[in-house]
């Protein structure tokens, strides 16, 4: 179990740095996979070198107050904000919080729909940048039964 999680952890870190190539060739990869290897929300931070962010009531986050099965969390994000350009999601709870980091093209809708982990009760952040600006929202998940295996 824990081959397969290096593995997705790798292959994440290594289609993003594919993506983020062209920006920053030399730093992508390296910040990429250490912002996935991060063990708390402030290492993720770091990695990925994030100032201080500003809360938002402008993304929207839907997720269960209470989900009886953290294996399969449905969590649905909009960010109603002109020209956003990268949204991320963290769950503060885990032992890896970065959960995904997009970047999207400026035709592209700030909306995302997915199925996430979640090993305890915890916090999610979600953190939109538009205009330069980082912003982010928090939603509290009370998770039953854990979705990751220790190890």
């Amino acid at each position: 179990m824990n081959d397969r999680r290096d593995f997705l952890r790798l292959a994440a870190a290594a289609s993003l740095t594919r993506l983020l190539a062209d920006a920053e060739p030399a730093l992508a990869g390296e910040r990429v996979a250490h912002a996935f290897a991060a063990g708390n929300p402030e290492s993720v931070y770091a990695a990925l070198g994030l100032p201080a962010l500003a809360t938002s009531t402008a993304i929207v986050i839907q997720a269960p107050d209470v989900a009886e099965n953290g294996a399969q969390v449905p969590l649905e994000v909009t960010v109603r904000l002109p020209r956003v350009q990268r949204i991320l999601l963290i769950a503060e709870g885990n032992r890896f919080p970065l959960l995904a980091d997009i970047r999207l093209g400026e035709r592209s809708k700030p909306w995302l729909e997915a199925k996430v982990k979640l090993a305890e009760s915890s916090r999610i952040r979600v953190i939109a940048e538009a205009d330069g600006r980082l912003l982010t929202a928090t939603r509290d998940v009370r998770v039953i039964v854990g979705g990751c295996l220790p190890g």
